[in-house]
């Protein structure tokens, strides 16, 4: 399964580092592809050196502004020429969709994310992975939006709030799960 990962490039301390790097050894061994920002920078290289290390393949989508920090060893790297391409890019070659803590970039591709899904412009898995609480915010405000009648589905069948690792990829891997890529 190709599973796009949005998170952060910044140097983060171990409570954000080691959940994220658990999540992406859990998807290494499970024999999954990550399709990431492509970056060899914080938390987007421990990612990728996780999946790398536990046996996964990795894809980056990066974008020319960014390219000076893109990874190297890469199995493939895209440069797309503006960041709109690029969440495009990221959503076109995965079959899920994994959130991990991350800035603006990260809430803006999560929300495009959900409100393609809201369209039925795709129906991929998206997994809110809610590490230390870090989302609890915007789980409040979506189950906000919800109870008021602001999304046209049940929010259960828009994105999964997983607290750890393993749920998100149970999740994932679960009846009706995209097939491996090997």
């Amino acid at each position: 399964m190709n599973t796009a990962v949005f998170l952060s490039a910044a140097d983060l301390d171990e409570r954000w580092t080691r959940p994220a790097r658990e999540f992406a050894e859990l998807l290494g061994k499970g024999g999954h592809t990550l399709v990431w920002g492509g970056s060899d920078t914080g938390l987007m290289k421990v990612v990728a050196d996780a999946v790398r290390a536990s046996g996964g393949r990795l894809v980056g989508i990066s974008v020319g502004l960014l390219r000076q920090w893109v990874r190297k060893d890469a199995g493939d790297m895209v440069i797309a020429t503006d960041l709109a391409e690029r969440k495009a890019l990221l959503l076109a070659r995965s079959d899920a969709v994994v959130v991990l803590p991350g800035g603006p970039g990260t809430l803006d591709e999560v929300t495009e994310v959900l409100e393609l899904r809201k369209h039925g412009l795709h129906g991929k898995p998206v997994v809110l992975l809610n590490t230390g609480g870090f989302y609890d915010g915007l789980t409040l405000q979506l189950r906000r939006m919800e109870e008021e009648g602001f999304l046209p589905m049940p929010l259960a069948d828009l994105v999964l709030l997983a607290d750890d690792a393993a749920g998100a990829l149970a999740h994932l891997e679960g009846p009706g799960a995209a097939p491996r890529a090997r």
